[in-house]
């Protein structure tokens, strides 16, 4: 797959930079991080002028439907939660777990998701007009929204638990199960990562098992695999213990 991921790379970038509407080019995702393997996609972003979004991407289908066949598009609807553009492309003459995301930003945007203690080290394929900027966010800009919602975890969890124990008593194991994934996991993932990785507080479980510690990864792991009821009410328990020592622990440390 790298082989054809480098192939369909080299072409998208010949035809981006000959354009002179469009300015940067580079690669985020595994490759960014450093974890490209045979099952990576190609995370491409662009930045051009700011009339010229829909060109690049009508631009872009062109030389893939006429070179590979374009077998599934998705266009993400818009205003996109990032404020940019997005679409992701399954091509038909591709191997089975390859797809392009394909990112294009304004030039005058901002938010440009480039923060390499967030997205990682970026690779440029060219950049003619300086635009990348990959200083890693500063900690003040992510420690207020970490200790924001530290005290709101402190101050609500009592719901959380009052809702996930009803579940439990009331023997509805879904209900139980889906509580206690979004309600409990949830927010000790966010401390964990809060913990091991700040300034990526937001991001969940994703890359946990090479970016947290490697105890606190397995505690997860086991805390996520539930047998039945009885196993989810030692889990929870455990769970939410865990949770309330991090939050106590943790607020002292940011909110300092």
């Amino acid at each position: 797959m790298l082989e054809f991921k480098e192939k369909i790379t080299n072409e998208l970038k010949q035809l981006w930079q000959a354009d002179k509407k469009i300015h940067t080019f580079w690669e985020g995702g595994s490759v960014a991080t450093g974890f490209d393997d045979d099952y990576s996609d190609l995370d491409a972003a662009l930045i051009c002028d700011d009339d010229y979004v829909e060109e690049v991407f009508t631009k872009t289908e062109k030389l893939l439907d006429e070179s590979y066949g374009i077998s599934e598009k998705f266009r993400v609807p818009e205003p996109c939660w990032h404020g940019h553009s997005q679409s992701f492309y399954l091509l038909n003459d591709s191997p089975k777990f390859f797809y392009i995301d394909l990112f294009v930003q304004k030039v005058s945007a901002g938010n440009r998701l480039m923060e390499s203690n967030r997205h990682g080290s970026s690779y440029v394929w060219f950049d003619k007009k300086d635009l990348m900027d990959s200083t890693p966010m500063p900690e003040k800009e992510y420690r207020n929204k970490i200790v924001q919602k530290l005290r709101l975890f402190r101050d609500s969890f009592f719901i959380n638990k009052i809702e996930l124990e009803k579940q439990i008593v009331r023997e509805r194991e879904v209900d139980a199960m889906d509580g206690y994934i979004k309600m409990i996991i949830g927010r000790l993932a966010f401390l964990f990562n809060v913990k091991n990785r700040p300034a990526k507080h937001d991001f969940g479980l994703l890359y946990s098992y090479r970016e947290w510690s490697q105890g606190d990864h397995e505690f997860v792991k086991e805390m996520l695999y539930v047998k039945d009821l009885n196993d989810l009410r030692k889990k929870s328990q455990i769970v939410i213990n865990k949770v309330e020592e991090l939050t106590t622990e943790l607020l002292k440390k940011w909110a300092e």
